[in-house]
């Protein structure tokens, strides 16, 4: 019985500008039904979060986080416009042509090697030099001899006070070890 009966909650008379009272309705609407509703929200919040009007720090804060929060709105408006109007489409289907390009080489050069194992395995068949064995032997032939004349570089004489003039070689532990697994690979 008592639910049923709902006490009429008593007003109160507060003296506010006319504009402050203005803004006030409008916001009002925006929160919630009643202007008592409203202003019991405010004050919940601010009590709850701990949070004064008052405190000039955080009042500075709020509006450093505002202004920050601008700023940043307008830099990404800036990229937007930025990304719709600029000529990052063009290079990225310039990039694409490129890659593409290297698609297509790399499928051609392939091609060739297979092109050449053929030959090759064709050549093992008959007991015949051909022309792509004369080619293949001139190639490798020029190998060998850069790789010879590198090696020479290296050599050095040297010619000490005493004794006997001798050779030296002057050269990277890794390069030597590289030089004895190319021989390796071959036989």
């Amino acid at each position: 019985m008592e639910l049923k009966k709902k006490k009429k909650s008593d007003f109160s008379a507060i003296s506010i500008n006319r504009i402050v009272a203005g803004r006030y309705r409008e916001f009002s609407k925006k929160i919630s039904k009643s202007h008592t509703l409203t202003l019991e929200l405010m004050m919940d919040f601010f009590e709850g979060a701990k949070i004064s009007p008052k405190n000039k720090y955080l009042m500075n804060h709020m509006g450093y986080v505002h202004y920050m929060t601008k700023r940043f709105d307008y830099i990404e408006e800036l990229l937007r416009n930025w990304e719709k109007n600029s000529s990052i489409p063009k290079i990225h289907d310039m990039l694409k042509k490129v890659f593409d390009f290297a698609e297509v080489e790399e499928r051609s050069k392939r091609k060739n090697l297979e092109f050449q194992q053929k030959m090759f395995d064709q050549s093992l068949k008959r007991d015949k030099v051909t022309q792509y064995d004369n080619y293949m032997l001139k190639e490798n032939w020029k190998k060998e001899r850069n790789r010879i004349l590198k090696v020479l570089d290296y050599i050095k004489l040297e010619k000490p006070r005493f004794g006997k003039s001798y050779y030296k070689i002057e050269i990277e532990e890794s390069e030597l070890e590289s030089l004895r697994q190319d021989l390796n690979e071959e036989f």
